[in-house]
């Protein structure tokens, strides 16, 4: 839901005001059965699990904005206040098979975990022009946060601490642009800036998940937000060719790890923390092409260099370096009758994600025919999305002594026909903007 008021008294001054509230409700229920064979495939053993996990989320935000014309230039000013209370049922049962199997609450492994943050942010911000070739921008914005996390346990002796976190970060940008053919459309762009990047809600989460009977999964309530530094050199030439360099650290890169469960050598236990940093330096080019009068090409390559770093103790260490690339590229051509043919896809090189895996190439191939009738306003496409059923996953992570493998694909292989009909005035255009809920409720996850 969201309240909005706006206060133009001139075109050029404006108060923007937004009130918003978002609810987010999930109930999970999940069996999971854990089943034992010999060599020749008959059954040995079966453990039976049942899951109850709701999650409750209320997200509530507060944010001003102003902005007047001062000297040669434009000011803005604004503040947001946000706050986000996340409530989390943790319920596991052990099954006793039979024909009328019984659900038996596990006390040790059933808990409940409750978050609170606010965060207060502020910021000013201020752009011209230096005669004809030069405009610039800069600014500074503030955040104050202030997180609480309890998790109460349904048995007294499995308490933890609790969380209690209070910070303030500053976040400074600013950026010049040189023009140098304007009329030609060449333009060169130095741009800074520091943002924060905070972990999803359910992340955070502390709850010991059993994904197998020899997998788990577990959140870290005390991550740390990453912080990037962002440093970017752009050239854009005849207002249609862009070329990007790019170099960027991020403090507490948050990572996924998978290592050794400390209960039980012989499960893997995944769990989430901060890398002590990441480094990348990339490259990018755009470049829209018009082959013919009916072939319209678009490709987009880009390449960077990542270097991981992190010292958990113990032997668990990063120290990872990667070379990575990727293309992408869409054909637009305009065939006879009236029929419009789209041909493309992407390719994407070897790299890491996260702090450990390294995951092999992959990439898919797409195509499609549409066509518009009655004036233009009913439109038939025919779509097929990665044809050759290539854009599936796989690779390997090595930590803490444990070495893991894994794969994954998904119905990515589709054939669509969409058929979409425009009613009404074209002309009316509807009022597109954000509120202050979209970077809370983008943390929400799955």
């Amino acid at each position: 839901m969201n309240l909005n008021y706006r206060y133009a008294p001139t075109d050029d001054r404006s108060l923007n005001i937004d009130l918003d509230y978002g609810r987010f409700r999930t109930d999970h229920l999940s069996d999971q059965s854990n089943a034992y064979f010999d060599r020749e495939g008959s059954p040995l053993t079966e453990l039976l699990n049942f899951f109850d996990t709701p999650t409750d989320i209320d997200i509530y935000t507060a944010q001003a904005d102003y902005e007047q014309p001062v000297a040669a230039g434009t000011f803005t000013a604004g503040v947001k206040l946000s706050r986000v209370q996340t409530n989390n049922t943790f319920l596991f049962y052990a099954v006793q098979p039979g024909a009328n199997p019984e659900q038996q609450l596990d006390d040790r492994r059933s808990n409940q975990f409750d978050y609170t943050e606010n965060v207060y942010a502020g910021y000013l911000s201020y752009q011209g022009d230096l005669g004809e070739r030069w405009k610039y921008t800069s600014g500074l914005r503030v955040e104050i946060t202030d997180a609480t996390g309890e998790l109460t346990p349904f048995r007294a002796d499995l308490q933890e601490p609790p969380v209690n976190l209070n910070y303030v970060s500053l976040f400074p940008n600013a950026g010049i642009t040189y023009a140098l053919n304007a009329r030609a459309g060449n333009t060169l762009n130095l741009a800074y800036g520091r943002r924060i990047n905070r972990p999803d809600y359910n992340v955070l989460n502390p709850f010991r998940r059993q994904l197998s009977q020899l997998s788990y999964e577990r959140g870290n309530p005390f991550l740390s937000p990453e912080i990037v530094d962002n440093l970017e050199l752009g050239y854009t030439h005849a207002y249609r060719y862009n070329f990007k360099l790019a170099y960027s650290n991020t403090a507490n890169q948050i990572t996924r790890l998978i290592g050794p469960d400390d209960e039980d050598p012989r499960a893997g236990y995944i769990s989430w923390d901060n890398l002590a940093s990441q480094q990348v330096y990339s490259f990018n080019v755009s470049a829209p092409l018009q082959l013919t009068e009916a072939w319209n090409l678009y490709v987009n390559a880009s390449g960077s260099h990542l270097y991981n770093r992190a010292d958990y103790g113990d032997g668990a260490t990063i120290d990872l370096k990667a070379w990575s690339y990727s293309f992408f590229v869409q054909n637009t051509i305009n065939l006879p009758w009236s029929v419009v043919a789209e041909v493309g896809g992407y390719f994407s090189g070897p790299g890491v994600w996260g702090g450990v895996f390294r995951y092999r190439e992959l990439g898919a191939l797409n195509g499609g025919l549409q066509r518009k009738f009655w004036n233009e306003r009913l439109n038939v496409k025919v779509s097929g999305n990665d044809l050759f059923y290539t854009s599936g996953w796989n690779g390997t992570s090595e930590f803490n002594g444990l070495r893991s493998s894994g794969a994954g694909q998904w119905d990515s292989r589709r054939i669509a026909l969409s058929l979409s009909y425009t009613f009404g005035n074209e002309q009316v255009k509807s009022r597109r903007r954000q509120t202050g809920l979209e970077e809370a409720a983008g943390r929400v996850g799955e």
